[in-house]
């Protein structure tokens, strides 16, 4: 990330000194409440966990950014849909408007917009038939509700590595393979949400990216010493489809190969989508890096329109996640025709552990009797 880079700075002026003391400081803190919080739960004395009576799979992360955990969980959904288990994604619903629990969407259609839904349950609505989402800030009511009008067989919790408020069958952690831990230090002087011996909750690790790490071998092994009875399974992020913004038409991937194009999104790892337009062809002339989860202004379009045609771009390529925050009723055909915007769709794929993921995920599917919520 581009303030980690800023932060971790070998240079030695006297601001930069003190801005790291300061964030070390905050992060020695930070990482005080969090291992408070992990021996509240882990001994129950002072913060409860409930168990829900059906099966709940959490897909979650120990480390900020974009690692791969919207595409897993489409993957999971997918599986489960293959194999016959009625699945529904229960997610927080990040930065959305509105409180409470909110059936985002009953499997075959939308019920709320974006903003009540938050960014990736939108995107899991829209791109997954038969799949009901659900959103509240309270995981375990929302999977009460779930329940409710859903009777799944498996719950999927999304990003749910650090709500140790709901119990759960099986907990997957993502890393990201390109930038596994950053410096390995704890927010806010790092990208850690909890410290890496956490990792010991996991079952099944995900190194995703694995066709972009440097230090794959290095981080296997320190997987290894970390949690010796955790699984791993391995994927790369692969370009699945090219479309047009607006007509939706389908586009070869060949189209970009050679092509001067603008690059424009809002991740926690754009380094990870430029890259992938670079190894299909094409040639990027200019970029906007919005902060995470930025929602977009028809003028922030305005300023990228007017970037690309500065640098010669050919045509303006965006991601699935960012156009869930475009402009509603935004019709990119009216203006600007002669710099389309494209939208590249991404899926993971599996290059190691197919046979794990299978063995693992399916060991979830032993019967138990329903337990009460306080069990």
């Amino acid at each position: 990330m581009e303030w980690e880079k800023i932060i971790d700075s070998r240079e030695r002026t006297w601001g930069l000194r003190l801005l790291q003391g300061g964030l070390t400081g905050l992060s020695v803190l930070y990482g005080v409440v969090v291992r408070m919080r992990i021996l509240a739960y882990r001994s129950r004395l002072f913060l409860r966990d409930f168990r829900l009576p059906t099966r709940v799979i959490s897909v979650g992360n120990i480390a900020v950014g974009g690692t791969g955990k919207t595409p897993l969980v489409m993957l999971l959904s997918e599986y489960f849909q293959r194999v016959g288990k009625r699945v529904v994604i229960i997610s927080r619903g990040y930065k959305r408007k509105g409180k409470g629990v909110v059936v985002v969407s009953d499997g075959q259609r939308m019920l709320v917009d974006r903003e009540r839904a938050g960014d990736e349950p939108y995107l899991f609505g829209q791109k997954l038939s038969g799949v009901p989402v659900v959103v509240g800030e309270s995981r375990h009511l929302a999977g009460w509700v779930a329940i409710r009008d859903f009777a799944p067989d498996v719950l999927l919790l999304d990003d749910g590595f650090q709500h140790l408020k709901l119990r759960r069958d099986l907990d997957i952690v993502v890393i990201d393979g390109s930038n596994p831990f950053g410096n390995g230090m704890l927010l806010p002087r790092g990208i850690l949400r909890e410290p890496l011996s956490s990792l010991k909750r996991a079952q099944l690790f995900c190194i995703t990216r694995v066709d972009q790490s440097h230090q794959l071998e290095h981080l296997r092994v320190q997987l290894r010493r970390i949690n010796p009875k955790a699984r791993r399974i391995e994927t790369v992020h692969r370009p699945r489809r090219l479309r047009t913004l607006g007509s939706d038409q389908e586009v070869p991937l060949a189209f970009l190969e050679g092509r001067k194009v603008f690059a424009l999104s809002s991740l926690g790892n754009p380094d990870s989508f430029e890259r992938t337009l670079e190894t299909l062809g094409a040639k990027i002339a200019g970029r906007a890096r919005y902060r995470d989860h930025h929602v977009y202004t028809v003028e922030d379009l305005e300023t990228s329109w007017q970037q690309a045609k500065e640098a010669g771009s050919e045509a303006i390529v965006t991601t699935e996640k960012d156009v869930v925050r475009f402009p509603p009723h935004f019709d990119p055909l009216a203006a600007h025709s002669e710099i389309p915007i494209f939208v590249l769709e991404i899926e993971l794929a599996l290059v190691a552990g197919e046979a794990v993921l299978a063995d693992v995920v399916g060991a979830t599917g032993t019967d138990r009797k329903a337990e009460s919520l306080v069990a």
